[in-house]
């Protein structure tokens, strides 16, 4: 079964993170995006704080975030947790204080994030999450295409 995820949706996903960032008195001075998902949910959150942003995949090479003190990772969802713990072991040299957030996070997942707009068992409710950037351009006017 495909459960479709709409804008806004994604928009209290988003809310409820930030809610519980600033429970914890945490400001983040980089976000860190996981490509492809987390890349619409990390600009959100670089623009709502005014600061740096990154996009990181399982291929990249160099990482340095020794110079910021709050480093959030984010990522569209938290499924298997495979992709979160290769990036967590991606970041075990620069341990300085780094949360993880996902827009929706399973609670069979390998990997607990610190922060997550919705949460859902996929084992009661087997789902494929759909995000609106994978597959807006089935809403292209016809128009568009020459």
């Amino acid at each position: 079964k495909k459960v479709f995820v709409t804008n806004d949706n994604i928009k209290n996903y988003l809310f409820e993170i930030l809610r519980k960032l600033h429970a914890t008195s945490i400001k983040p001075d980089v976000v860190v995006g996981l490509v492809r998902g987390g890349c619409v949910p990390a600009n959100f959150v670089s623009q709502f704080y005014d600061i740096p942003c990154f996009m990181i995949n399982k291929d990249t090479k160099q990482l340095d975030f020794t110079q910021y003190n709050n480093v959030l990772v984010i990522d569209d969802i938290n499924d298997t947790g495979k992709a979160l713990t290769v990036t967590d072991f991606m970041l075990l040299g620069h341990r300085n204080n780094i949360k993880y957030a996902a827009l929706i996070s399973n609670e069979g997942s390998s990997f607990n994030v610190d922060y997550c707009g919705k949460l859902i068992n996929k084992i009661q409710d087997p789902c494929w999450i759909v995000f609106p950037w994978e597959n807006w351009w089935q809403l292209v006017p016809e128009e568009v295409y020459c």
